[in-house]
């Protein structure tokens, strides 16, 4: 029976350079598509994206196409290098902004939670410019309301100075904003947050399927027909349900919070 090519290179961890150049030009486009992916995932700019792109054909090629002649072919090459070029964006990542690790809260909310505040705190975008960022092209995995939710559940971080050259210094612009807006738009994050916190105190104090209900509902912005078919309950009484959860949690943050009552307009 003919040994199969998988079982003959196996045996040879190091494989010569020329074949490993061969697996090199043949995979050349699986390697810019997933090297794409992993852009448009992390939301890099075109340029940035491009700069990537050129870096992983690049490391891939040192040292005689060492990182290929170490494929053992235990897994697709697909598989392999989507490992190796995840690893070669995070090693990027981590020279150009040193180690970012997300905060405690933001691993308690999830994936998309980590996204939005790493946008912020180390890639210094505003919440408006990260809104921006998630929300746009065709089919957007982010809402408005989920990114507000998450927003204000998030610790307050001051971005990472970002270095730039003098002639993007000289170049920089204003943004137009004053001093009373900014103080204004301050008093606004710390009202949210106090509101926010209230809110999770008054949930956690729910039956369980409530809490889950109002979660999906607030924090993964889901519409209640899917909330219900998820869930297996009545559309109409889930409805009738959230009414009175809303009720009951205006009631306990009362008027005195624009902040409180504006989280919990539109909820139907």
């Amino acid at each position: 029976m003919a040994t199969s090519v998988a079982q003959r290179t196996d045996r040879n961890v190091n494989a010569p350079a020329g074949k490993a150049e061969e697996l090199f030009l043949s995979s050349l486009g699986l390697i810019d598509r997933i090297a794409s992916f992993i852009c448009r995932r992390n939301h890099l700019s075109t340029a940035d994206a491009e700069d990537f792109i050129a870096n992983v054909r690049l490391k891939i090629i040192e040292d005689d196409y060492a990182v290929l002649r170490k494929f053992e072919h235990r897994s697709s090459i697909q598989t392999y290098l989507t490992v190796v070029i995840q690893r070669l964006f995070l090693e990027q990542r981590v020279q150009m902004w040193g180690k970012w690790r997300p905060s405690a809260e933001a691993k308690r909310l999830g994936d998309k939670a980590i996204t939005l505040e790493r946008l912020m705190s180390r890639d210094g975008y505003s919440f408006r410019e990260a809104v921006q960022i998630l929300t746009t092209g065709e089919r957007p995995e982010y809402s408005m309301r989920e990114l507000e939710a998450m927003y204000a559940r998030l610790p307050a971080r001051s971005p990472r100075p970002v270095l730039v050259s003098e002639v993007a210094a000289a170049e920089a612009v204003p943004d137009g904003r004053s001093a009373d807006e900014d103080l204004l738009q301050h008093e606004q994050d710390v009202a949210m947050r106090t509101t926010a916190k209230t809110l999770d105190c008054a949930i956690a104090k729910m039956d369980p399927e409530d809490q889950l209900i109002l979660r999906m509902r607030f924090w993964s912005d889901r519409r209640v027909a899917d909330i219900a078919a998820a869930l297996g309950l009545d559309p109409k009484k889930t409805y009738k349900r959230i009414d009175r959860l809303l009720a009951g949690l205006r009631a306990e943050l009362g008027e005195k919070s624009e902040a409180g009552q504006s989280h919990l307009q539109g909820a139907r």
